[in-house]
């Protein structure tokens, strides 16, 4: 009797196990399908962005107003503000105006600060995906390397970076303007799991 209810009992725990494998592979599938289609988006959108930049640079340089005409792009709703590259880890993404659920789940996104390429700190936030899409890579980078940044008129700037670092996710200072005459830009991704944040500062680098 009490043999029987040995084997019944691990027949339960094989198929629990079993379910358990299915569940598990299926939200990896679901999660890589997503990523696939998310980059696919991206890869689109961030052409698009190229495309309509070239349209605003000629128009901006036949036009002698100090006020540059900007593009107008969207992506799931949100309003794109810019575009980041680098070089050093085959990056490039749109930056969607706001940190949201959807918004980290899709891209990256503006976490803090002002507008691409202002004077200050913008921070943009992006997921440490296992698949290296995203800031998957950061872990990869080191100081020296460049962070390039277009703003909606199609000015690009190159950022060096100088600092990084982890730290707790309740840190709010690495999101503080420390001298507002430079620009600078800070990554934030997730490590650990979400028990730390992975922080790239760099700043712009003045041409001679």
């Amino acid at each position: 009797m009490k043999k029987n209810r040995k084997i019944l009992i691990y027949r339960v725990l094989l198929i629990l196990l079993i379910i358990c494998a299915i569940v598990i592979g299926g939200v990896i599938f679901h999660k890589q399908y997503e990523d696939q289609v998310y980059e696919k988006e991206n890869k689109e959108l961030t052409q698009l962005f190229h495309e309509e930049i070239n349209k605003v640079d000629n128009e901006n340089s036949q036009n002698d107003k100090k006020e540059k005409k900007k593009i107008d792009l969207k992506y799931k709703g949100q309003k794109v503000i810019g575009l980041i590259e680098i070089p050093a880890i085959d990056l490039e993404y749109p930056i969607l105006e706001k940190t949201t659920k959807l918004a980290m789940a899709t891209s990256i996104s503006r976490y803090y600060g002002g507008e691409i390429n202002e004077y200050g700190n913008v921070s943009l936030a992006g997921h440490n995906n296992y698949s290296g899409t995203m800031f998957g890579r950061n872990k990869n980078l080191k100081k020296g390397d460049d962070v390039l940044l277009t703003d909606l008129t199609g000015k690009t700037l190159r950022y060096e970076i100088y600092d990084i670092f982890v730290t707790h996710p309740d840190d709010t200072k690495v999101l503080e303007t420390k001298d507002k005459t430079i620009r600078e830009v800070t990554l934030i991704t997730c490590k650990n799991g979400r028990s730390e944040r992975l922080i790239i500062k760099a700043k712009e680098i003045i041409k001679s």
